[in-house]
Order: C-alpha cells, then structure tokens, then sequence
C-alpha cells in the first residue's frame, strides 16, 4: 500500500468521534473519518467495503463532492444515478477538472451537448488536451456528424501541428462517411508529408480510385511503384481488388495464391482475401473456389492456425464434413493439443466406423493430455463398436480418475452410460444397472443410457415397471427411432401386451433407416415373437426369417424357422 495511504489512513482511524465542538464540527470529522478508510479499502483491493463506507459517509454529509465522484466511479454502469453522483460533486468542486471530464462523458453518453461545452472548458489543460478532442471525436462520429469530427481534427492539428495521427484520423473519417473525394484529397498530402509510409498512403490512394470508378487511375498508380513497393501487402491487395472488380479471373487467382502463401503479409489480409474469393456455398464457382484454396492451404508449413480455423469456418454450412477433415489435420499437425479438432476427427471416424482412427487419435489425445475423459470416452465407445469389450473396460476405468465436479455432467452422465453398457456386455449387471444409475443422476433425460438400461433389464426379465417408465419417455422424445420403439414393444411383449407391442414393433420396422444392416436382426426377431403370439404364425415366420437372413448364426432364431414356432431364449 502506498504510504501516504498507510498514513491517511492511521490518521483516520485516530481521529477522535467526539472530540467536542459543534455538531457539524463532529459530523464533518465523522464524515472525513469515513471517507479516508474508503480510500484505504479501496488501495487494499477490498471494493464492498469501499462502497459501503462511501455510502455512510455520504449518509452523513450528502455534499461530500470527494465521496460522490468516488461512488459514481465505482457504479459507471449504473446510468442516471452516476449521472446525478457526478453533477453534484461538480457542483460542489467545479475548479476539479477530474469530476468535470468524468461529468463531460458521462452526459456525452447521455446524448446531452452539455458535455461538449464541459469538455471544451478542458482543453486549455496540456494534459488533457488530447483525451478530451478524442472524446469529442469519438462522440461525433458516434453522431455520425462527418463536419463536426473534421472541425474538430483541425482544431487539434493546429495545436500539433503537421501530425500524423491527425491525419489518418481525417482519412479514417472520410472513408468512413464515403466521402472518397476528401480521402482523394488527404492522400496526396500524406504521402507528401510523410515519405516514410508513402507507400501505404499511396495504396488508399488506389483503392478510393477504384471506389470512384477511376480504374485506370488506380492502375496506373500501381505502375508508378517501384519493383520493391510492388512485392509490399497494400501493392498486393489494391491489385486484388483492381482484378476482382474487373473480372480478370486469372489475376485474381494468381494474386489470390500471393497473397494467401505470403506469411510477410499481415494474417488478417490474408485471412479477408481468402474470405472475399471463396464467396457463398451457393455460389455457382463456390466448390472450383474452395477446391482451388484447399490447394494453396493444405501444403503451406504454417505454424499460425488462423488461416485454417477461417477456412473451416467458411465451410461450415457444407454437408459433406469429410471436406474439411484434411484441415482439422492441418490444424492437429500445427498443434497436437488442439482438442477442438481432435474431436472433430474422432467423431467424423465414429460417423463412418473407421474403429482404428478413433483408437489413434485418442491414443495421440492422451499422450498431450491424459486427464480429458473425452479421450477416453470416445475411445472406449470404438472399442465397443470394435466389441473389444475388456479394453474399453480398462480405458473407462482409468478415465473414470479424471472426472469430476467440474466435467461437464452431460459428458459425465453419456460417460457412465457407455461404461454400463460395457458392464454388461461382459456379464457384470449388477454394475452396469449401478454405473446407469449413476449417468442418470447427471443427467435424467439421457435417452441413450435410459433405451439401453430399459432394454438390459428386460433382457434380464427383471423391475420391467421401471423399464418400461424408462422406454415410454425415449419413445415420446423420439416417436420415430426405431431403436426405442423396439425397446419398448420388447417391454410390453414381456408383460404380455401384445396388441399394443405389435402397434410399436410395426412403427419400429417402420423407421428402420438401414433394412441390410444386421444390428436389425433382433427387431425382425421381436417382430417375429410377438406375432406369433397375436395367433399370426404365418407373417412370424416371415419376420425370423428376414432376422435369420441378417444373423444365420443366431442357433435360436435358426431353432424358430425351423420348427415353425416360438421358443423361449
């Protein structure tokens, strides 16, 4: 703490609460008392107690101006009682120019032009000189009142003479309040004023040509340049535009690919440049474009993601996902700890049952970071599509060691779901009806863990009540999946609703999205059983045959064919 606090400070604390005197005498000390152990809570980081302390210092003499600016200070979101805080400490100080310049803004953020005049009074003041003509133009602009903010810079660049930053605020403002006659004008004398950047003015020179429609003009500038101005980023860009503008497609690419491949060119040209030629999906040239840019990108040795992470993005609303898994690579190969891509890939390898990819780049995911339980998530869920069920085992239960309070509880709850399914895939039920238990507690509308637990249990012909609660809620989300459809006709076949399992066995056959896949080898099955029990032994046969036809190993699908008949499993 600052010692002249720490001394203040002491000083507060020893003056005395009644030390005689008049009332007021005694209330201005209390006040001063209260007021110096604001400041001091205010230098110790300790802002509640400040604020309080202000408050009770202001409650004891409401025209304490030092007290007011501090708690409006403190309050600056607070609008119209910070307004008020302020005019009255201005009121009560008004030769303190801090509580005037905060006054000034405040009203300026309240549309008021009474700060403008508070704000001119400033400017006599050296040091505050330049924030208050910043203020006026950033209050003016804000407007949109082009004049004022030019009267104003010229104002100030008397006062600083043949300045710079003046002058590229006047640019700034005539570009942007289009008056490209002005900006004309501004160049010119920039790039006479200030030979060192002539360069950069003499290509906004070019660029407001072509925004006048004076291409030529703008070209022929660009012939002006030297061979070393013409290698620079603006030189680049103006051209860019020039050749976009007038369609010259085969200067457009070749400067497109100098600019993109430059790593001497700023990222955010490069990145804008890219942007502006891909154009939109729906774009007749769009895939030529993209096709044309992954071409540049994918073999540059970059070590900034930027160029990458703009082209994904980019692409984003494109269906086909694998277009842009060569650029999560790229991204993956510049940093193997980004998890964002990682991810990405693992799921378009899930999406397409590349088992083995989703192994390696977990594998890879942990060896960056081997306390993210996605990695061993994932990597367990394609161990059980690859039914290599003691593995996935063994990697849930050394990722179950990094989740806690703060992992996601979706993850979480998707996280035990999948560990209960590998429970009981290896015969173990009484976990796996805990481990769903657990998922569910994080996250009772999780549908798959609930499907799964629901259909386990009636597997196991036991608590069939709780599985079917379980079903009808996956069902009523999902009316149309045939998975939980199955699940629940399974249910009630079960306990003996056979009418009712037929009329959700028929929606689940229904909804199949893939009748050659084998996995269906159990609904054509259940079809089949509960059929058969409806009297209907004719369409059961044809149903256990479509399941044989799907799964010719299953010995008591085969037994069912074969005898004409149900038979328990």
């Amino acid at each position: 703490m600052n010692k002249v606090v720490v001394f203040l400070c002491t000083l507060a604390l020893c003056l005395p609460l009644f030390a005689g005197g008049d009332d007021a005498g005694l209330m201005q000390r209390r006040y001063q008392q209260l007021y110096l152990e604001a400041v001091c809570q205010r230098e110790a980081g300790n802002l509640v107690a400040q604020y309080r302390l202000l408050e009770r210092a202001l409650k004891i003499n409401p025209n304490g101006a030092e007290a007011c600016f501090d708690l409006a200070m403190m309050q600056k979101d607070s609008g119209d009682k910070v307004l008020s805080l302020l005019k009255r400490a201005h009121a009560l100080s008004p030769d303190n120019k801090d509580y005037t310049y905060e006054l000034a803004f405040c009203l300026l953020e309240h549309s008021d032009t009474l700060g403008i005049e508070l704000m001119r009074t400033l400017l006599s003041d050296e040091e505050r000189r330049d924030d208050v003509y910043g203020q006026l133009c950033n209050y003016y602009s804000w407007r949109q009142d082009y004049d004022a903010i030019v009267n104003t810079l010229n104002q100030w660049g008397r006062i600083k003479g043949d300045d710079e930053f003046i002058y590229n605020h006047k640019l700034h403002a005539a570009m942007q309040f289009g008056r490209l006659d002005d900006g004309l004008l501004l160049t010119d004398t920039m790039i006479a004023l200030f030979p060192s950047n002539a360069v950069q003015y003499k290509m906004v020179k070019g660029e407001i040509l072509l925004g006048l429609n004076r291409d030529d003009e703008a070209l022929a500038l660009h012939h002006t340049l030297s061979p070393e101005e013409v290698t620079t980023p603006g030189a680049q860009i103006m051209l860019y535009k020039y050749a976009v503008k007038n369609g010259d497609k085969g200067l457009e690419r070749q400067l497109l690919k100098d600019i993109v491949v430059n790593s001497d060119m700023a990222m955010q040209t490069r990145e804008a440049a890219l942007v502006q030629y891909l154009g939109a999906p729906a774009d007749s040239d769009y895939a030529a474009k993209r096709d044309t840019l992954l071409s540049m990108l994918l073999p540059l040795p970059e070590e900034d993601p930027a160029l990458f992470v703009t082209m994904i993005s980019q692409m984003q609303s494109e269906d086909n996902d694998s277009l842009r898994i060569p650029l999560f690579n790229k991204l993956l190969e510049i940093n193997p700890a980004d998890e964002y891509s990682r991810i990405n890939l693992m799921q378009h390898a899930l999406r397409h049952d590349d088992y083995e990819e989703v192994q390696r780049l977990c594998t890879d995911g942990l060896k960056e970071n081997a306390t993210q339980p996605l990695f061993y998530y994932f990597g367990g869920a394609g161990l059980m599509v690859a039914k290599k069920y003691a593995e996935a085992l063994s990697l849930f239960e050394r990722g179950r060691n990094y989740i806690d309070n703060t992992t996601n509880t979706e993850l979480v709850s998707s996280y035990y779901g999948s560990y209960g399914d590998v429970l009981h895939q290896l015969g173990r039920n009484s976990e796996a009806y805990a481990m769903y238990d657990s998922a569910l507690v994080y996250n009772n509308g999780n549908e798959m863990c609930l499907n799964n637990y629901a259909y386990f249990l009636a597997l196991d012909n036991v608590q069939l009540d709780k599985a079917e609660r379980m079903s009808a809620y996956t069902v009523e989300i999902n009316p149309d999946q045939a998975t939980f459809l199955d699940t629940y006709a399974w249910i009630l076949f079960l306990k003996g609703d056979y009418e009712k399992a037929r009329e959700y066995i028929d929606r689940a056959i229904a909804n199949i999205e893939d009748r050659a896949d084998e996995d269906n080898s159990s609904l054509y099955d259940h079809a089949g059983d509960i059929y058969y029990h409806l009297g209907l032994p004719d369409e059961a046969l044809d149903f256990w045959r479509q399941a044989q036809v799907m799964d010719p190993e299953s010995a008591i699908i085969k037994k069912k064919v074969t005898n004409k008949k149900y038979f328990k499993e």
